[in-house]
């Protein structure tokens, strides 16, 4: 597939307005890639019914979303494109293909994706299930703000005040404990990036591996549902995909 040189602003509003037109358009059978992003763009040049519109970007966005419990695309996306697209000779110790995991959250199309194709699709789906993981059921999570976050805050900015001042007596003895301390920083920084990458990995393979880990509390069924997931109750839940058993797993397992 023939390639072209964009700015990162460009990238970010074509981005944008995939996730746009995955909010309006895409379900948990279809997804919207950057092709059909660029096609739409294309479509819109030759009738334009609103010349002045612009995708918005999130300015707000920032990689420290990740470690605030967003989801980690970019991070994902770089351990899937080391995967294979396809393996020609399957061996059971090698990694998951790409092709495989499409088949795992039941990508449509993916048997005539391209590589890039299928990481975008995959990470779109994942995505969906990861911040709206009961979104099939109709379930709305609570919102985090009625918690009583910012009270914690507040008292969190109180003790650094108080952690700061305490701390810089302006001695001698004082630098020289600091100085200590930055190498420390040095050592668990690099311990954490370390963590980090062992921490996708694993993040990565549990979504993956939802559907085995509780391989005995689902099965194949007869009829319009094709698969039944056995609930702590004792009870059955039917289910039409896998999709729907893994989201049916994560809530009551």
């Amino acid at each position: 597939m023939p390639s072209i040189d964009i700015t990162d602003d460009q990238r970010d509003r074509i981005a944008a307005l995939r996730e746009e037109l995955t909010d309006a358009h895409a379900d948990r059978y279809t997804s919207v890639t950057l092709p059909d992003t660029v096609a739409y763009l294309l479509d819109l040049a030759d009738a334009v019914d609103d010349p002045d519109r612009r995708a918005a970007v999130d300015t707000n966005r920032s990689e420290a979303d990740d470690d605030d419990g967003g989801f980690p695309r970019e991070r994902l996306e770089a351990r899937l494109r080391e995967r294979n697209r396809r393996h020609s000779d399957a061996n059971p110790d090698d990694p998951m293909d790409l092709y495989s995991i499409a088949a795992e959250y039941d990508v449509s199309g993916r048997s005539s994706m391209t590589k890039g194709e299928l990481v975008t699709a995959i990470l779109d789906v994942a995505e969906r299930r990861y911040t709206a993981p009961f979104a099939p059921v109709d379930v709305e999570l609570p919102d985090a703000d009625h918690d009583g976050g910012s009270g914690a805050d507040t008292d969190s900015a109180e003790g650094g005040s108080e952690a700061d001042h305490d701390d810089d007596d302006g001695s001698p003895e004082a630098d020289h404990d600091n100085a200590e301390d930055g190498g420390d920083e040095s050592d668990t920084a690099a311990e954490s990036d370390a963590d980090d990458q062992a921490g996708d990995d694993g993040q990565l393979n549990a979504m993956l591996s939802l559907l085995e880990t509780h391989s005995d509390k689902w099965d194949s069924a007869d009829g319009d549902a094709r698969y039944e997931v056995e609930l702590p109750d004792g009870s059955v839940e039917t289910a039409r995909t896998k999709d729907d058993v893994r989201a049916a797993l994560f809530k009551h397992y």
